[in-house]
């Protein structure tokens, strides 16, 4: 099984719940063949995802300004978007930035996925795209400047079709293994341009555990046990998933 390679497309393994086991994390994630994306938001975060990219060089890292911080003043926001433009070249991405149905002031989380789609477009990176309920908004906010990968998607089959019919990605995480919803997508889309991730330590598909990256196989068996019906081998749906990674991120 030496051939088989996994991505996982989204995680955060800069988050503070994988202080204690980072390390053993990211060793047992090399065993089993799993590239990791780590993505750092905010400041902080930013920081801490750079310091692991450093120390781990294999790692491939994206940066980005998450919705949930849109009471940030001016100055906070400033200092994020020159993180990512002074490291632009140990990014593959700019993100995850978006939009989230959940937090206020719709107008000032539009002002700042503008200024990050901006960037990216300048630094010629795609982006990450946090979507949460808003997913149509911000692919109009979008409008095709850049090429997108809406991770974690959990919008609608007509807009998945739609994105990638226009040459963006949706990102499949580990709610495959719990969400009638994320099933039906798969069964329903081809698996062009789809890729797959697990947000972890969020989102885990065992109730009460930490999510890891190691799960990403979990999300792979899930699509699958789905795609299989089509006449699909496990090694085939592994080999699309790992290069339509390579090509979204461009690694």
């Amino acid at each position: 099984m030496d051939n088989i390679k996994y991505i996982d497309a989204h995680c955060h393994l800069e988050d503070k719940k994988f202080n204690k086991d980072r390390e053993e994390i990211i060793n047992a994630c090399k065993e089993r063949n799993i590239e990791v994306v780590t993505s750092g938001v905010g400041i902080g975060g930013c920081k801490r995802a750079l310091e692991i990219k450093r120390k781990y060089p294999d790692i491939h890292l994206t940066l980005g300004f998450h919705p949930h911080s849109v009471r940030a003043d001016d100055k906070v926001v400033e200092e994020v978007y020159n993180i990512i433009k002074n490291n632009e070249k140990q990014i593959v991405a700019v993100g995850e930035i978006g939009l989230d149905i959940r937090d206020e002031n719709l107008p000032r989380q539009k002002e700042l996925f503008q200024r990050f789609i901006s960037l990216s477009e300048e630094l010629g990176k795609p982006i990450v795209v946090h979507g949460r309920g808003l997913e149509r908004e911000c692919y109009n906010i979008i409008n095709n400047r850049v090429v997108s990968m809406f991770h974690c998607y959990s919008g609608d089959e007509k807009l998945a079709k739609e994105l990638i019919e226009n040459g963006h990605y949706i990102s499949i995480s580990t709610l495959i293994c719990i969400s009638p919803h994320h099933r039906d997508l798969v069964k329903n889309l081809d698996l062009e341009n789809i890729l797959v991730e697990t947000d972890s330590p969020y989102l885990s598909p065992v109730r009460g555990e930490k999510n890891t990256p190691l799960n990403v196989i979990k999300v792979v068996e899930g699509i699958y046990n789905i795609k299989k019906e089509e006449g699909y081998t496990y090694e085939e749906i592994v080999k699309l998933i790992y290069k339509n990674s390579k090509r979204f991120f461009n690694i």
